[in-house]
């Protein structure tokens, strides 16, 4: 990906100046959209497509306040496409995309913000 892939600008609002406010949540978004990708291809090993769309869901709303408008709207699309419209093709496609692209963006904020290992 060779755009801007995320900002704290949400983070920053709801902040309102205070930096380890700004650094917590982003710590939790690593922590939080790292397990949910995991999950995702552990889900997605067995087809077990209601999981998928909760962890997709989950990471939606994770994306929204970094503002990664695209990772954002690929996993509500997935959701949506599981739980509302029964349609899975393309859905392998659609959730390779998300859990390669959602690793470029957590290892990103995991650089930015100097997180440490969580071993």
């Amino acid at each position: 990906m060779n755009r801007e892939i995320y900002n704290t600008q949400k983070l920053d609002e709801i902040a309102q100046g205070d930096e380890n406010f700004v650094y917590d949540m982003v710590v939790t978004f690593f922590e939080n959209a790292t397990t949910e990708i995991e999950n995702i291809l552990s889900y997605q090993s067995v087809e077990n497509w209601k999981s998928i769309a909760e962890a997709a869901h989950k990471l939606a709303s994770n994306f929204a306040y970094l503002n990664a408008h695209s990772l954002h709207h690929l996993a509500a699309d997935i959701e949506k496409s599981i739980l509302y419209e029964h349609n899975l093709a393309g859905i392998t496609e659609k959730i390779d995309q998300l859990c390669q692209e959602g690793m470029i963006l957590v290892h990103q904020v995991k650089k930015d913000f100097c997180i440490p290992n969580t071993n």
